[in-house]
């Protein structure tokens, strides 16, 4: 079976303003916050960036892709990329498509699962798309 790539875009500026708009807030309150403490430069400047790099998802575009290898998504801070052999299982949510390495949920989901952010706009075709090639690889 060799089907073509699915790929899509996500930006969370134009998909969920309210939750970006929060996330910019939350990181620059914390940073200010930390500006506050005293410590050298370099520390700031490091939890700082650890703040916004633990915020990106609401905050940065995400490329996604499903293929005949696996699922990917691209974000700012590099790649994650899932072969299927890896993942057991698939579930719709509100922020987009989690792909799991458990049959069942589990409390790693959050750490181990990958969150492909579906954007609004043509959610429902993208996520038929997605299930038929789910299927196709046993999720």
């Amino acid at each position: 079976m060799t089907a073509s790539a699915l790929e899509w875009s996500f930006n969370p500026w134009r998909d969920r303003p309210l939750a970006a708009g929060a996330g910019a807030l939350m990181t620059l309150a914390v940073c200010l916050v930390v500006a506050t403490l005293g410590e050298p430069l370099v520390v700031r400047l490091v939890l700082c960036l650890t703040v916004l790099a633990t915020l990106s998802p609401v905050l940065s575009p995400a490329h996604c892709r499903v293929d005949d290898e696996g699922v990917q998504k691209r974000g700012p801070f590099g790649t994650v990329r899932r072969p299927w052999g890896a993942l057991r299982r698939a579930a719709a949510r509100p922020a987009g498509l989690l792909v799991s390495p458990y049959a069942r949920p589990h409390w790693l989901d959050p750490y181990r699962g990958l969150v492909l952010p579906i954007p609004s706009r043509g959610r429902q075709a993208l996520l038929v798309e997605l299930e038929a090639r789910l299927h196709d690889h046993g999720l």
